[in-house]
């Protein structure tokens, strides 16, 4: 016989041995059609749980966080530059400071951003604006994760819990 048929502890003693198929007048290629049909479905299975877990690892590391961020509070005063946009995972917008340095600002998700009240066309374009929140740990980035913004004495806070 070319297979080592005393490795299948499943099988029958003597067809282990190699002296008589697993049932008579039945040919035995290895696995029994029941025990094939468990090794996919367990191979299935995990196949489809580490699919599930990169799937969550590729997630978790697309949310970063405030880790970016630096830990004092930040404040800038300055002219809209950008709309309100909610078309990403977050909202944004850009402002001019007084020295001419753009800042890109990352608001909250976009829904949350849109129950604060802030939407694109709520602030016109070059209006003097006023945000609060934390800048971007690397000194060389001008953004900002932006927990408040404040234009014509109306607040819209689109972190309320973290202020």
């Amino acid at each position: 016989m070319y297979r080592v048929l005393w490795r299948r502890p499943w099988l029958p003693p003597r067809a282990r041995n190699g002296l008589a198929p697993a049932r008579a007048g039945v040919v035995s290629f290895g696995y029994e059609p029941k025990r094939m049909e468990a090794v996919m479905q367990t191979r299935i299975l995990v196949a489809l749980t580490g699919a599930a877990l990169g799937l969550c690892a590729l997630q978790a590391s697309a949310h970063h966080g405030w880790a970016g961020q630096q830990t004092e509070q930040f404040d800038l005063t300055g002219k809209l530059q950008t709309d309100v946009s909610l078309a990403g995972a977050h909202g944004s917008m850009q402002i001019v400071d007084d020295k001419g340095q753009v800042w890109d600002l990352t608001l909250a998700p976009a829904a949350r951003t849109e129950r604060a009240g802030l939407k694109p066309g709520v602030i016109p374009m070059g209006a003097t604006v006023t945000i609060s929140g934390h800048r971007s740990s690397d000194p060389k980035k001008f953004e900002v994760k932006t927990e408040r913004v404040t234009y014509n004495g109306t607040n819209y806070d689109v972190y309320p819990d973290r202020l």
